[in-house]
């Protein structure tokens, strides 16, 4: 059933892929029915239906894979970022969900610290999640969508999605909702979790 799930997935979106990828080749088309790719990141793992770029650190305290996966920084389509928060015996450890939000828009994601410019769910680590959804007119129309995740010890984690104005809905959709279903907590202290916090670092 699992396999026909991804099938089934994989499908829809090669249907739909080549509406924002204009002049896309055959080895970019075929790319897209590839298996789901896994990532182990910040404690996390999650996997994206297309083949994303190996992580690389984003700001501070973060890290990010982009799709297509050779692209540039600032070139990309699609993103994926997750950002360590600070622990509650902390400065920013007693802001609230919403104050956090704020202050990572304008820290990590260029934006003022006005209001988001809407509310969305998503189903992530067995629950429904709020977040907030921006636009980014500058430097390039961005659809940004910032979710706040509270682990296991009392651990927060940010988690950005980020695509392209010209993405189709459809496919963002479709990404987005893979990766955000497919999350889950790595075992605390064990191999994986460990690696999750610095394998990246050092490629």
């Amino acid at each position: 059933m699992r396999w026909l799930l991804t099938l089934s997935c994989s499908l829809t979106l090669l249907g739909a892929f080549p509406l924002f990828m204009g002049r896309a080749s055959e080895p970019t088309v075929q790319a897209v029915a590839s298996l789901p790719q896994r990532y182990q990141l910040l404690g996390l793992s999650f996997e994206t239906p297309l083949p994303f770029s190996p992580p690389t650190s984003f700001g501070e305290n973060g890290v990010a894979v982009v799709y297509p996966a050779n692209a540039l920084p600032g070139e990309h389509k699609l993103m994926v970022a997750l950002m360590s928060l600070p622990k509650t015996s902390e400065v920013l450890g007693g802001l609230s969900d919403q104050e956090l939000r704020s202050w990572l828009r304008f820290t990590q994601m260029g934006g003022s610290l006005s209001a988001a410019s809407g509310r969305i769910e998503r189903q992530i680590l067995g629950r429904r999640v709020g977040g907030e959804v921006f636009y980014d007119p500058t430097p390039r129309p961005m659809h940004q969508e910032l979710y706040l995740i509270h682990l296991q010890g009392g651990r927060r984690l940010a988690l950005l999605f980020e695509a392209e104005d010209q993405v189709p809905l459809p496919v963002l959709e479709q990404v987005f909702n893979h990766v955000a279903a497919s999350l889950q907590e790595l075992p605390p202290r064990s191999r994986e979790w460990q690696q999750s916090f610095e394998g990246w670092k050092h490629p």
